[in-house]
């Protein structure tokens, strides 16, 4: 996408054909090159030929020229590119050799997330580097990324595989694009009247209606769509704070059984744990909750005081087995 905005040091512009000499002083260094997916460049012209199959209009991939203003020279070029079967946008970048170690990736990619924030969601930022590549791990990590899982990816050509690690960050979302964003915005402004206790990992709330009674739900600190998104230790620990809140729940209201599900679908797809305390013949037939068409309907929203009621007793059990 074309796009252009200076930041302290950098001025951000579209890449042309006519950049192809200054370019080649990058995609053909072996140095930069190490770590690249694209094979080295032997020629200004390839690089050229490159420049020139860009879609600079591509809506979902904002991949621009990095100008360092002191000298008008063209230094490197990267940016963000939209990926919806993850929900992120993936980092990328490249950075003449002699430039390295200024900061100036960290400071445009910055400025290119808070840009991009202002026309489209940005619910996580991914990347993916090879292992012994420090530098790019420094790079990540000042972007307030963290590692959820090792993996490996190939050149284009084949001609070389890397162990690599796999970087995310997780961006809080505002209220009218994440419900849960939303609610859990309203707990930390002490606003959210079916807020019951903090865990570690989530928020525990009643829902908001109660046709099965001590119906209650774990909302993830982390904006995130699936468990995989979630660094090991947080994803342990979040499991860990469902079935804490499941035992105090079942503690709290005694159920016959107890039913879990780990939902994140409609606005804001982040991801929240209902547990739903069953009791013989709540339902038509034996079966999931889902098939109570009226169980959201208003007579079962609780009145303030069996609210309080409901969120002592959860709150007591919460209480005992996470003092």
């Amino acid at each position: 996408m074309r796009i252009n905005f200076e930041t302290e040091h950098l001025i951000i512009r579209p890449l042309v054909p006519e950049d192809a000499e200054a370019a080649f002083r990058w995609c053909g260094d072996p140095n930069v090159n190490t770590y690249m997916i694209y094979p080295l460049y032997t020629r200004v012209e390839d690089v050229r030929a490159w420049l020139e199959s860009r879609d600079p209009d591509d809506p979902d991939n904002y991949d621009e020229g990095i100008v360092l203003k002191s000298t008008g020279e063209l230094i490197g070029s990267g940016g963000m590119c939209w990926h919806p079967e993850r929900n992120a946008w993936e980092i990328g970048y490249n950075l003449r050799a002699d430039q390295w170690g200024h900061g100036y990736t960290g400071e445009y990619l910055t400025a290119l997330m808070e840009r991009i924030r202002k026309v489209r969601p940005v619910e996580a930022i991914d990347g993916v580097f090879a292992a012994e590549n420090h530098k790019s791990r420094r790079v990540m990590e000042k972007l307030g990324m963290v590692w959820v899982r090792d993996t490996q990816y190939d050149k284009l050509d084949g001609s070389r595989t890397y162990p690599a690690k796999y970087f995310r960050r997780n961006l809080s979302q505002p209220a009218d694009l994440c419900l849960i964003c939303g609610r859990i915005e309203k707990i930390m402004q002490g606003t959210n009247p079916y807020f019951v206790k903090e865990l570690e990992t989530g928020y525990v709330v009643l829902g908001d209606h109660q046709y099965f009674e001590g119906y209650t739900l774990l909302l993830c600190k982390e904006h995130a769509t699936e468990l995989s998104q979630l660094t090991p230790d947080f994803r342990s620990a979040f499991l860990r704070d469902m079935a804490v809140t499941a035992e105090a729940v079942e503690n709290a209201f005694r159920p016959d059984k107890l039913n879990y599900e780990l939902l994140g679908t409609g606005t804001g797809r982040h991801m929240h744990w209902h547990i739903f305390p069953r009791r013989s013949g709540d339902t038509p037939a034996p079966g999931p909750v889902w098939q109570v068409r009226e169980m959201n309907d208003d007579r079962y929203l609780p009145s303030a005081e069996k609210l309080e009621e409901l969120k002592a007793s959860l709150k007591k059990e919460l209480d005992r087995l996470v003092p």
